[in-house]
């Protein structure tokens, strides 16, 4: 018996023997370090997304808009994920650890976990489209595996 005959005997049921159900979306956009607490940023690339990981700070005019065009891009493209990372004053321990001395600093990581890019400044304001074009470039999206 096919799975789709199985699924019309089982009443259209969502557990399909032999099958296994699509993995859920992981969170778009993920506060990691509310208060410049050092995290491990290896553990929070996403396998199978477009990893954003955003280092930012309250006192960042820049870090607002960039916040704005990274939640754009996670709306238009669901291959990508947001990680942010607030450094506070600067001073705290993941500031220090990744060695972040400007703002906004935004790291784009393909869905292989390769850095693809790395935006400081002024050029992290182009952030949401680059993830875009990283998501695009690698084809057509899968689930990641079990």
């Amino acid at each position: 018996m096919t799975h789709a005959l199985r699924a019309l005997v089982l009443g259209g049921a969502a557990l399909v023997l032999g099958c296994t159900a699509p993995r859920a979306r992981p969170p778009a956009i993920v506060e990691l370090s509310p208060h410049g607490e050092l995290v491990d940023l290896e553990a929070a690339v996403v396998p199978g997304y477009v990893t954003v990981i955003d280092f930012h700070a309250a006192w960042c005019e820049r870090c607002v808009v960039v916040d704005q065009r990274l939640r754009e891009a996670v709306a238009r493209d669901p291959g990508i994920v947001v990680r942010r990372v607030d450094i506070g004053d600067g001073t705290t321990p993941v500031a220090r650890a990744y060695q972040i001395r400007t703002l906004p600093h935004v790291l784009v990581i393909d869905a292989g976990g390769v850095l693809r890019h790395r935006l400081i400044g002024a050029d992290a304001l182009t952030a949401g489209e680059l993830a875009r074009a990283v998501s695009a470039s690698a084809g057509p999206r899968r689930s990641p595996g079990p």
